[in-house]
């Protein structure tokens, strides 16, 4: 009896079962450093013609976000500045750079807050020191005001276009002619935010069965116990017949969940996310019994509710598309919605244009 209730033991031990959920993470800086770079071209105002007062101009800066709106910047800019001769009607040339502080205030998110907007427009004010290193050298204090106008080419990019009026005293294009001297410029570049490279969204989440010894292990451990007992059992003179019953060994759960997230108002699931939708269509083949529940979502922080609406339909009937037409999965096994109202999946914003599948 006592080798029986061994054997049955050791069986019931080898097959327990552990459940562990694998969920992806979102790493993302809200508020990141960032770097820019821009060139152009440098207006400075005179007394001779516009063509002849144009020159070359660029700049580096790195700075701050602090919220949607606020940002700050240290800015090394300048180049090559021109001077305009009254009297000659002609214009010299001379170099000079400039080193300021710039407060930036996102006018776009100060009227309304919207992380997926695809331009902003802010205001740029700052103060700094302008020197000139040509002729008569001179420094002087200086301020600047403008626009900077910003198109989002992806979460870490932008190009960038900026108008900047720029003041600085008297004599710093070497003419003692105004109570101060200004110069306009025009630049176009990038702005490139530190930190916000971030993990795929859609990393397919699956429960997985994690079971000590596999069941030819557990056959092969309970016939080495068997033949143990049985080898015992011929050493007695007296034969004792064992009746085994051990419980039945817990069947495996299975069940998949992956995400396809989706670019503001893009529809179609795109290369780097089709890998998820083909976990499903391989899953799905791999147990022809399995059904999937698939659900569209669109993120209410953008858009009207009638847009989201149909956003989120659209991508589920992509993501719908490319399990039956690609992977050539039965429609009849798909169960099919989308969002009807202004349910969120997710507490951050971006999170929520996803389309979710569930295989169970």
């Amino acid at each position: 009896m006592k080798h029986s209730m061994i054997i049955c033991i050791l069986a019931l031990a080898t097959a327990g079962l552990s459940v562990q959920a694998q969920n992806s993470e979102v790493k993302r800086n809200p508020n990141p450093w960032f770097v820019q770079g821009q060139l152009g071209a440098s207006y400075s105002t005179g007394n001779t013609g516009i063509g002849q007062l144009l020159a070359p101009y660029g700049t580096i800066a790195g700075g701050k976000q602090f919220s949607p709106v606020w940002s700050a910047r240290l800015a090394v800019s300048g180049w090559n500045g021109r001077a305009g001769s009254e009297t000659s009607g002609q214009a010299r040339g001379f170099f000079y750079g400039a080193a300021t502080v710039d407060g930036l205030m996102n006018l776009s998110q100060l009227i309304r807050l919207y992380p997926e907007r695809l331009f902003d427009v802010s205001l740029i004010g700052g103060i700094g020191l302008n020197r000139t290193f040509t002729g008569n050298v001179m420094s002087s204090f200086m301020g600047r005001l403008g626009l900077q106008g910003a198109f989002r080419m992806n979460e870490a990019l932008d190009l960038n276009i900026e108008a900047l009026v720029n003041g600085a005293s008297d004599r710093w294009n070497g003419l003692n002619d105004h109570s101060f001297d200004s110069y306009i410029t025009l630049g176009i570049g990038f702005t490139y935010r530190i930190g916000t490279n971030y993990k795929c969204l859609t990393c397919v989440s699956e429960e997985v069965i994690d079971v000590p010894y596999s069941p030819e292990e557990v056959n092969a451990l309970v016939n080495e116990a068997r033949a143990q007992a049985q080898a015992a059992a011929e050493q007695r003179v007296d034969t004792v017949i064992v009746k085994e019953e051990c419980p039945p060994v817990t069947k495996e759960v299975r069940g998949l969940q992956a995400y396809v997230s989706f670019d503001i108002r893009q529809t179609q699931v795109s290369g780097r996310e089709e890998k998820n939708v083909l976990a499903i269509a391989e899953y799905m083949k791999k147990f022809p019994d399995t059904q999937v529940t698939v659900t569209g979502y669109a993120d209410t922080g953008t858009g009207s509710r009638e847009i989201n609406l149909r956003l989120a339909k659209e991508r589920t009937d992509s993501v719908v598309k490319m399990l039956t037409e690609k992977y050539g999965i039965d429609r009849n096994r798909l169960t099919v919605g989308s969002m009807q109202g202004d349910e969120q999946l997710f507490a951050t914003n971006n999170w929520n244009r996803v389309v979710v599948m569930v295989a169970e």
